[in-house]
């Protein structure tokens, strides 16, 4: 291959890459009105060897202003009811499409007790039991993990694992569970539930 070509290369390559960056949407705790963490958390080094995908098994939402009271719900009942120091989760996925960012993906998750260090947790938001995310949530959480992985949150070489092969649960639902058993990095480990 020619300079020319390579250098053409690289810059199609280049392009691609921070198209597919610009079509993820992340929404900023200060956004979605985030309360402050209200205690210390376990910290991980980054990259993390591992995505778990979860659902937080309550209603659903399709726009930008019913999901973020969604997140901040999600918080404000963990953080008040569960005696959690934060969200439990790093990133969580709506039905419009958008990440909300939630605890640091450096900071341990809470949602597998003694199953949590070296993961990212990511939450769709909804109960997909019976039906599955928005084609938008579904392609927003496939951006969301390439783009872990660019940010160095992921390692390249991560394992892909649905929330019930870490804990007694039906989460992330049967629905997006047989979903997320098709995508890249799948790991099958076994269910726990």
């Amino acid at each position: 291959m020619s300079s020319a070509w390579q250098a053409l290369f690289l810059v199609v390559v280049a392009l691609t890459a921070a198209d597919a960056d610009s079509s993820l949407s992340i929404v900023p705790r200060a956004d979605w009105h985030a309360r402050p963490p209200s205690g210390a958390m376990t910290a991980m080094s980054l990259p993390l060897g591992r995505a778990v995908i979860a659902h937080t098994a309550g209603r659903s939402c399709t726009d930008d202003q019913s999901c973020a009271e969604q997140v901040a719900s999600i918080q404000t009942y963990q953080m008040i009811r569960l005696k959690y120091s934060d969200i439990s989760y790093h990133y969580l996925v709506g039905g419009n499409g958008r990440v909300y960012e939630a605890r640091s993906p450096s900071q341990q998750g809470a949602i597998a007790a003694g199953n949590n260090a070296n993961s990212l947790a990511i939450a769709f938001i909804g109960n997909f039991d019976l039906e599955s995310p928005t084609d938008a949530a579904l392609a927003a959480a496939q951006s969301l993990l390439e783009h872990a992985v660019s940010q160095g949150e992921l390692a390249q070489n991560y394992d892909l694992l649905g929330h019930r092969q870490l804990s007694a649960t039906k989460s992330p639902g049967d629905a997006l569970y047989t979903i997320i058993k098709s995508w890249p990095h799948w790991r099958n480990v076994g269910d726990v539930a």
